[in-house]
């Protein structure tokens, strides 16, 4: 649905989306379980810290953990969307792809949005979905047009789209 789009009279997809925040540094956590709760996922954002180090295989196995959750519901399409500053350490980028290829594997679909200009954006190409999958965020200002391109892009199960397009 566009981010500006009301839904028809009876459709309300709020409260069956679910998301959740898993911020990675050398290490990745679970700051927020999937959740409808906007305000909690806003909560959970706003206790990200800076820290050290970019371990992207740690952020795609917790993200993979935490759509495993049994609050994910399993008619929706399990999506995962890395942000990143960094390049991969202290594990290889080549874990981190090997951990995206798995999770392809399984259904999950995989954006990733590399933000400044110290990035291995290669890498993070091969680890999307699909190469229009992998976005390029010079500025932290250009983040609101690429989450509402990926929020555009993420396949939806006819039954949960409007008319059942």
């Amino acid at each position: 649905m566009p981010p500006t789009a009301t839904p028809p009279a009876g459709v309300d997809n709020a409260d069956r989306d679910r998301a959740a925040v898993v911020p990675f540094n050398d290490a990745a956590v679970l700051l927020q379980p999937l959740t409808t709760d906007r305000a909690a996922l806003d909560a959970a954002l706003g206790r990200i810290a800076v820290a050290t180090h970019t371990c992207i295989t740690c952020g795609l196995e917790t993200a993979v953990d935490a759509l495993a959750d049994t609050r994910r519901d399993a008619a929706h399409t399990p999506v995962i969307v890395l942000l990143t500053d960094g390049r991969s350490n202290p594990r290889r980028i080549a874990d981190a792809e090997a951990v995206a290829a798995a999770a392809r594997a399984d259904g999950i679909v995989v954006f990733t949005i590399a933000l400044g200009d110290d990035v291995d954006a290669e890498a993070l190409a091969r680890i999307a979905s699909r190469p229009e999958y992998a976005f390029r965020a010079p500025t932290a200002d250009d983040l609101a047009a690429i989450y509402g391109a990926v929020a555009g892009a993420i396949p939806c199960p006819a039954s949960a789209n409007w008319g059942g397009r």
